[in-house]
């Protein structure tokens, strides 16, 4: 057993000799963070805030070994590495006696970790999804939290010190190869081992009891109507499973196919049972379902194919239960009626400011999918980026998609997506029944094109790609016939990429602060002119950006075909007939619904006092540090009534669905956006599709608990600050 205590030494003398030794990383300065691969501290560890933990984390983005063994620190804080995927080596404190939820998460590159004899308590999902990670060594006796190692499936060797098994969940090491992973504990100590929980996972499979689902606790979103036909009967999931439907659903028989087999993996089948997927379409609603489950299996008949598909959504989480198993055991017989109260429920990507990989993407539409969200908005350009391939300005990309940093954290940040790419992706999400909507930013937040082709805006500037967030003053000239071409060219190309009926053109901040950048500009001052404006200051440039927007809009309209959407902001005097305008602004969405009203047009609520998931869930949550973000708890996006106290009418006539916003300033990893859309994202698909009336927030947080374990089965992280 010595082995295993000359391991951290070990580890010592395998670190470079040019590791960087400070108390404090604030010691360093930003250049120094950024180039930052091995870090030894020797202080006494802050953990809040800009803390060590945080900087590591998000401005020393090189990191590959952080030696903290000389460092004084009771507990590492929740999400102290989360994703960062080039960590190779970590040295803990010796003091330590925590670490958080989700610390080590996705650390895909980590492949030795010693707990020291000190430590307590290790948080749920820990280590989840450290798929390198082949060496474990536990000096203690720490009580090891749900999910804390799951994932792992590189580990070879389980190595203990302790004669008592460290307390341990049944899902702690969740996914793990039992027959490649040794297990070494100290003399005589096996069997104690072998009956422990979570341990006895190692010397055989370990069996689950026999579950049956309660629907009541485990639907998010909440159905319309839910009925329990039989009684104490139930029908048994664990079964060879035949899916019968016509060739029209052939997509769906593929999805069902997919989800039955992702529930059934490495189950005994024993039966049979049949799936009927049909459509109907004298049901209620485009989005409507029935959804069966009866002796010889589950009937879902939808009033599309898009009705069908929720049904199985709703399927795949009454196979999973309570989420104590990938798949339960039984489903009691019953009938579930169900249609969505919006038709648009949509989360926002921006790939913008930090860049999204294209397989991400798509992994975040299916995850989106599950809680029946049809649309995908995707803000594509802005002033830190363009990255959107346009073939008539292919300098765009050349010239405006890579930048070094943003805001305090100096990394790289290059990339866009091709043409093909976004026709993958479009055609993607269409088998989930999810729409992409392109977002081009206009007049504003267009510094990136700017940059490239100065002549678009006034007096053309030649400015430097933005590595801040905020607001700039350069906007893009209405009184130049170049905008109109530019952007002509660029929507021509967007309306043959994207079928979706709808294209956003951004509109926001550009009057607040006001429109300077058009105040002392000689064309737009002949612009002006020519609108019969008088006036010389700013007051009435409004005019000019709906003069821009007039021109746009019927250029999508009569040559694309298109329905235009744009933030809404106080100075829009008038929303033109037929456009979609966005809640966003706090304190806002009243004036923006009336607004809606007044001009009988439809509105989007993604109010940002309930929407904003980029926004931190709670105190200490991340991201930890930003530009004056408030918080927006669960139970505020939960509390979300989309008629505002308007009335019936308003939701009839005005209402056009709700929006979750994930603006990726401080986003930097692709787990980042899914950490900051969830458990969000589920509460407001609920507040998107389930009846108001039937809505309770104690009652949500119960039928979420299945949601997010199985979550953390899958691998995906989510915030746990609630």
């Amino acid at each position: 057993m010595t082995r295993i205590f000359l391991l951290p030494l070990l580890s010592l003398l395998l670190l470079p000799l040019h590791a960087q030794t400070v108390e404090h990383v604030a010691e360093l300065n930003p250049q120094q963070k950024a180039a930052a691969k091995h870090l030894v501290l020797t202080g006494t560890l802050t953990t809040t805030g800009n803390s060590d933990f945080r900087q590591m984390r998000d401005l020393c983005w090189q990191l590959e070994c952080a030696d903290l063994s000389r460092a004084h620190c009771a507990a590492l804080p929740a999400n102290a590495f989360h994703s960062r995927h080039r960590l190779l080596r970590v040295l803990l404190p010796q003091d330590v006696e925590r670490i958080g939820s989700q610390a080590f998460f996705a650390c895909d590159a980590l492949q030795t970790i010693t707990l020291p004899a000190t430590l307590q308590s290790v948080g749920d999902g820990a280590f989840n999804r450290c798929n390198a990670l082949q060496t474990l060594v536990v000096e203690g006796t720490p009580q090891l939290g749900a999910f804390a190692f799951a994932g792992c499936t590189a580990l070879k060797e389980v190595r203990l010190t302790s004669p008592t098994p460290p307390a341990a969940q049944t899902t702690t090491f969740e996914g793990i190869d039992q027959a490649k992973c040794r297990l070494l504990v100290p003399a005589g100590a096996e069997e104690a081992y072998r009956k422990a929980e979570g341990w006895s996972r190692f010397y055989a499979e370990a069996s689950a009891p026999y579950t049956v689902c309660d629907p009541s606790a485990c639907l998010v979103p909440l159905p319309a109507s839910m009925t329990l036909d039989g009684g104490s009967k139930t029908l048994r999931v664990k079964a060879k499973w035949l899916i019968d439907a016509p060739a029209a659903l052939a997509n769906e028989s593929r999805q069902a196919r997919s989800l039955i087999d992702a529930r059934l993996k490495g189950c005994s089948l024993h039966g049979r049972a049949t799936l009927t997927l049909r459509t109907d379409s004298t049901l209620p609603d485009a989005e409507a379902y029935t959804l069966q489950v009866h002796s010889k299996g589950v009937s879902i008949t939808g009033a599309t194919a898009a009705g069908v598909f929720y049904g199985l959504q709703t399927l795949d989480q009454l196979l999973r239960a309570d989420a104590s198993a990938a798949c339960c055991d039984a489903v009691p017989l019953l009938t579930i009626d169900d249609q969505p109260r919006t038709h648009v429920r949509e989360l926002m990507l921006d790939p913008a400011r930090t860049f999204i990989p294209f397989d991400e993407l798509k992994r975040f539409v299916a995850e989106m999918a599950r809680y029946k969200y049809n649309a995908l908005h995707l803000h594509l350009v802005d002033d830190q980026a363009w990255r959107i391939e346009i073939k008539a300005y292919p300098e765009l990309t050349a010239k405006a998609s890579a930048r070094v940093g943003m805001d305090d954290m100096l990394v790289p940040i290059a990339g866009f997506y091709t043409q093909e790419q976004m026709r993958d992706l479009v055609a993607y999400a269409a088998s989930y029944h999810v729409q992409v909507v392109p977002e081009i930013e206009m007049p504003g937040h267009e510094v990136a094109a700017i940059h490239v082709l100065p002549q678009l805006t006034c007096g053309a500037k030649q400015v430097p790609i933005r590595t801040t967030c905020g607001v700039s003053n350069e906007l893009l000239c209405p009184g130049n016939e170049f905008t109109y071409t530019f952007l002509g060219r660029v929507f021509s190309e967007l309306a043959d990429i994207f079928p979706s009926p709808y294209v956003h053109l951004g509109g926001d901040e550009a009057g607040n602060p006001a429109l300077d950048c058009w105040t002392h500009c000689d064309r737009c001052r002949a612009l002006k002119h020519q609108l019969g404006i008088t006036t010389d200051d700013r007051s009435e440039n409004w005019r000019l950006q709906q003069y821009l927007f007039d021109r746009v809009i019927d250029t999508l309209r009569t040559k694309h075909g298109k329905t235009p959407m744009f933030w809404y902001e106080t100075d829009f005097k008038r929303i033109q007939p037929g456009c979609v305008t966005f809640s966003w602004r706090h304190g806002l969405t009243r004036a923006a619904a009336e607004a809606a009203v007044r001009n009988q047009a439809r509105i989007m609520f993604c109010p940002g006092e309930h929407c904003y998931f980029d926004y931190p869930m709670a105190q200490g949550d991340m991201p930890e540090v930003n530009w004056g973000m408030p918080l927006i708890p669960l139970k505020q996006t939960y509390d979300l009534d989309l008629a505002w106290g308007m009335g019936e009418d308003f939701e009839r006539h005005n209402l056009f669905g709700v929006a979750g916003t994930l603006w990726s300033e401080c986003i930097n990893t692709p787990e980042r956006i899914y950490y900051q859309a969830f458990p969000r994202g589920i509460a407001l698909a609920e507040v998107g599709w389930s009846p108001q009336a039937a809505r309770r927030y104690p009652d949500f947080l119960r039928r979420l608990r299945p949601a997010l374990t199985d979550m953390q089965r899958r691998g995906v992280t989510h915030s746990m600050a609630f």
